[in-house]
């Protein structure tokens, strides 16, 4: 007996699964095929990207008794390690001969891309849709494959609760060791599912999923251990559209009041598990913050305290402009995010560090093709962040998408293209932020000499090599020679690009080195880096400093 789980990614509005992410809906079907009674050596997993590179892996899938692909993307994105699943490579495994069934957010559509509207996909190739949540659907699965019954066909609606999920997570955490990525794998954690809000935002398809589910601090801590047993060491508690609103304290109004002694537990038993490298946070709604300050403020600082360096809380801004906030039921106003952002930087943006990244910063998103759009827009968000640059705060990232269109949301009814009508001060505006905010922000949050540390290298550009942390929206590092790939080293930063730095490997051997290396230490020239390679071997760091004085400030990162 044999079950298949082929990984097409996933990209929610609060879920991840593109590598180095592995997301919620993979390890759960696994581990309710366990809790079904299917052996752990008879789940065979394995990624999109996998099935490209190696073609011989198609031949299990076909020898397996059942296939379960789970895809979607309802967010755009635009990735490093891997390529989202095709229509066409859908269509694929729907005709293996053998039982094929498929789920995820592909049930709301199908696209790629920014700018479009889903379609609904022609999947009567596949025995079962599910439509409904996959983890259920492979429990039912694997149970008639144990009890030699029929299995599901058609339409697969039921839905599982937040303790079903408490149940599977632990057992699933074994298919971590199957991904091409592991170790360097990042698991995204769910605290719960759902829209906490009464008007939801008109694009958003986490509306889809009803009202908040929460699971238990205890079954969050044990699924976090069961992964770390596996080997995993890079967490992110991102599967929800607002971490504030975990185990919310009552309320009146919109927004969830935080429950900062919840939210400390949680991170602290988190943290107590063991040496985790990465403990990251997705997705916080800063009309929070505005209505419940003090208690925003608290648990804020709590994360802040216990996870780990260069962390993000991402605020979905959206638009600028009060016409298109109103339209579309969007979260917060301008100074509602300000306001926010300021808070993050108080509690996250500590003085005392040394040279390593910020605990924790603000992100920005905007989206663009929303109803209310006009041209003035474009002008309200340069304003915006031209305020954000002239109070001195800082910010890691600004994400700039276009809006996705799926069936069932208000905008479906709202718009009939999903594209803006204002393309040229779209251009105009993204190409403002990369220039005029992007740059000038790297340089605040990313100085030259900040160390980043454990920077895997992903792929080759080039005469570059391509790198991040493992991380919730790390720093694209790029290194000016081909290195090994799949190794993570220390960086340290010597320039900056809009959307990237220029980092070299800390501690730099000088004696190893190339000339084109050398040449981007700070202060080093072209032919100075000759000079010193026809000089070597120097026999220590003070012959070589004796020699080169002008490589003085930046000793603590070489060595010879």
């Amino acid at each position: 007996m044999k079950v298949a789980i082929v990984d097409g990614y996933v990209d929610e509005p609060t879920c991840l699964g593109v590598p180095p992410f592995i997301s919620t809906y993979v390890r759960y079907c696994a581990g309710a095929l366990v809790k079904a009674g299917i052996p752990q050596e008879a789940i065979y997993y394995t990624t999109v990207d996998q099935l490209r590179r190696e073609p011989e892996r198609w031949k299990a899938l076909k020898e397996a008794d059942a296939v379960l692909l789970i895809t979607g993307m309802t967010v755009p994105g635009r990735y490093l390690g891997g390529r989202p699943i095709t229509k066409e490579e859908i269509e694929r495994i729907g005709e293996l001969p053998t039982y094929t069934a498929i789920g995820g957010p592909v049930k709301f559509g199908f696209t790629l891309k920014g700018g479009t509207r889903a379609e609904s996909l022609n999947l009567e190739s596949f025995n079962l849709f599910i439509s409904g949540d996959p983890e259920l659907a492979a429990f039912h699965i694997g149970r008639a494959l144990v009890g030699g019954e029929a299995l599901p066909e058609g339409e697969f609606t039921l839905k599982r609760s937040a303790r079903f999920v408490d149940e599977v997570a632990p057992l699933g955490a074994f298919i971590v060791k199957q991904h091409f990525y592991y170790p360097f794998v990042i698991c995204e954690v769910e605290t719960f599912r759902g829209c906490e809000r009464r008007h939801h935002c008109s694009y958003c398809t986490e509306a889809f999923y009803g009202k908040p589910d929460e699971r238990s601090v205890e079954g969050i801590v044990k699924e976090v251990e069961a992964l770390y047993g596996e080997g995993v060491r890079y967490f992110r508690i991102g599967r929800q559209p607002n971490i504030l609103g975990f185990k919310a304290l009552p309320a009146e109004g919109e927004f969830p009041k935080p429950n900062p002694k919840v939210i400390r537990e949680l991170f602290e038993r988190i943290r107590s598990v063991g040496e985790i490298k990465t403990l990251h946070i997705d997705n916080v709604n800063a009309g929070t913050i505005k209505a419940h300050p003090a208690e925003s403020r608290e648990a804020l600082e709590a994360i802040a305290r216990l996870d780990t360096e260069g962390d993000v809380a991402p605020f979905g801004l959206e638009s600028a402009d009060p016409e298109v906030i109103r339209r579309n039921f969007l979260k917060v106003d301008p100074e509602g995010i300000k306001f926010a952002v300021k808070v993050v930087n108080e509690v996250g943006a500590f003085k005392e560090r040394e040279n390593g990244l910020y605990k924790l910063l603000p992100g920005i998103n905007f989206l663009v093709g929303l109803p209310g759009e006009t041209k003035k827009t474009f002008q309200k968000n340069r304003e915006f962040l031209e305020a954000i640059l002239d109070e001195g705060l800082l910010v890691r990232r600004v994400n700039i998408r276009q809006v996705m269109v799926f069936e069932g949301t208000p905008i479906a009814e709202m718009v009939k293209r999903a594209k803006t009508k204002h393309r040229r001060e779209f251009e105009k505006f993204k190409e403002w932020v990369r220039e005029q905010f992007d740059l000038p922000m790297m340089r605040r949050v990313f100085p030259v000499g900040t160390v980043i540390r454990e920077v895997l290298l992903e792929a080759h550009d080039g005469g570059h090599t391509l790198g991040r942390q493992i991380g919730s929206y790390p720093v694209l590092v790029r290194i000016p020679e081909q290195l090994p790939l799949f190794k993570t080293v220390n960086a340290v930063v010597v320039g900056h690009r809009e959307r990237s730095v220029i980092g070299l490997p800390t501690p730099l051997n000088v004696n190893e080195a190339s000339v084109k290396l050398l040449s981007f230490i700070p202060g080093i020239s072209r032919k100075t880096a000759s000079d010193i390679v026809l000089r070597r071997p120097f026999k220590s760091k003070e012959e070589l400093l004796k020699l080169f004085p002008q490589l003085e400030s930046f000793k603590e990162h070489l060595t010879v």
